[in-house]
């Protein structure tokens, strides 16, 4: 069994997948709207985003204590990237809930997206848009090869509350 957390500007989700025949099985799918990206101002989370993350980081923490897992990732996205606390938020994170936060680049997140959406699209070009809640990325791409990415540092939540 292996696990994704994925920290966004909206939802922190919880992923548990197993490989069989080098298929992904997704066997639990936890998601909660945290809203992190309403604790940032002026590109600085506050205390109550810092405890609002690590709460949903510890309800994981006791669903995990049930299931085993060969291998855990926890990422972050345009909430944790966008700010200048950054460090202060991964150490407290890791202090108080063990998980040591992996922030991705606009363009890491692209590649992503991209590497995701070929999961199930079989268009050899095109373009793939993630609109997330704190950045949108964009991955152009021709004869199955990724020409291109962008990532631009605001999405539907910021949109609306900047």
């Amino acid at each position: 069994m292996y696990g994704i957390i994925d920290i966004g500007s909206n939802t922190i989700r919880l992923v548990l997948y197993i490989v069989r025949d080098g298929k992904i099985l997704p066997m639990l799918n936890k998601k909660f709207t945290a809203g992190l990206a309403g604790y940032i101002k002026k590109g600085h989370m506050s205390d109550k985003g810092k405890e609002k993350l690590i709460e949903v980081l510890l309800e994981f923490r006791h669903i995990l204590t049930h299931i085993k897992t060969a291998e855990l990732f926890c990422i972050a996205t345009a909430p944790l990237r966008n700010i200048d606390n950054t460090e202060e938020i991964c150490a407290a994170v890791r202090e108080r809930t063990g998980f040591s936060i992996t922030v991705l680049s606009g363009e890491e997140e692209a590649l992503y997206d991209y590497y995701g959406a070929m999961q199930s699209v079989q268009e050899p070009s095109g373009l793939v848009i993630d609109i997330g809640g704190g950045s949108t990325e964009f991955v152009f791409y021709t004869e199955n090869s990724v020409k291109s990415v962008y990532s631009l540092p605001i999405g539907s939540l910021t949109a609306y509350t900047t």
